[in-house]
């Protein structure tokens, strides 16, 4: 059977060189108007975060192109969504889209010659200190508080975060952003099928699962304002890279089933 497959790339963000030599090396390989965003924050270590998130990014596209890390050109939807710009993306064929929590970055890319189908991915990291009672009533729909309210304590805090992961991961797909409420659509966790995933290592140790738990078929339920998502074929997956993060992915546009394979990139890889 034909699939899609979506890698899912985990960088590491921890240990970060921030050496003058090493900064002007990875500057060179990004545009004006990128180096200006990157300078926009005002904690120095963000900035550094943010330049080695960019050369990750243009590292891991060059995996599956000719072109050079400095070659790609991008541009951003209404909400701010990244896309290879449109004559770079006929070329290559890739979708792509990022998301990172403390040290760890999640880089997504789907490659369908051809076509252009929506990709968001989320990472979340489960922070004990989050109230999520007061949170999961103004962003949950009634459908996915009467589900969770169905289990323990405990349970419910899991499924909080990966419901959060989720919705986080379908309005990135979408690039509509927050300007979608969140109660407007539920997950449904009813037809869950779970494996595991290999999480295949290149040049550093993650000190995460060397295989991945991977729950498929999530059902999306979209109210009817989202006229343009009901027409559209949803796919979507939830991960645990241990038990403090969770990623989350949903593709949309395609009708092939999705695959998910996962892997990482190492720092070294950057020079």
């Amino acid at each position: 059977m034909k699939t899609s497959v979506v890698d899912l790339w985990l960088c590491s963000l921890s240990h970060l060189n921030d050496q003058p030599d090493n900064v002007s090396q990875l500057k060179k390989r990004l545009t004006a108007d990128e180096i200006a965003k990157v300078e926009r924050y005002r904690m120095p270590s963000s900035q550094i975060q943010a330049l080695y998130v960019r050369n990750y990014l243009r590292k891991v596209l060059s995996r599956y192109s000719d072109l050079m890390p400095e070659a790609w050109r991008f541009e951003y939807g209404e909400k701010g969504k990244p896309s290879l710009v449109a004559k770079q993306q006929l070329k290559t064929g890739l979708n792509f889209n990022i998301s990172h929590s403390k040290e760890h970055l999640l880089i997504a890319v789907c490659q369908i010659e051809g076509k252009q189908v929506q990709l968001g991915v989320d990472i979340e990291h489960a922070r004990s200190s989050t109230n999520i009672d007061s949170i999961m009533k103004h962003y949950f729909s009634d459908k996915e508080l009467a589900d969770l309210l169905e289990l323990s304590k405990e349970e419910q805090r899991e499924r909080f975060f990966d419901l959060w992961a989720l919705k986080e991961s379908y309005i990135k797909a979408t690039g509509k952003g927050l300007a979608t409420s969140l109660r407007s659509f539920s997950f449904d966790f009813s037809s869950l099928t779970n494996k595991t995933l290999e999480l295949r290592t290149s040049g550093f140790q993650t000190g995460l699962y060397s295989e991945i738990k991977l729950h498929s078929g999530i059902g999306l339920d979209l109210d009817s304002a989202q006229e343009d998502d009901i027409s559209t074929d949803w796919q979507c997956c939830l991960g645990r890279l241990d038990d403090q993060y969770r990623f989350a992915v949903t593709l949309g546009g395609n009708l092939l089933p999705m695959q998910i394979e996962m892997r990482t990139f190492s720092l070294s890889h950057l020079f």
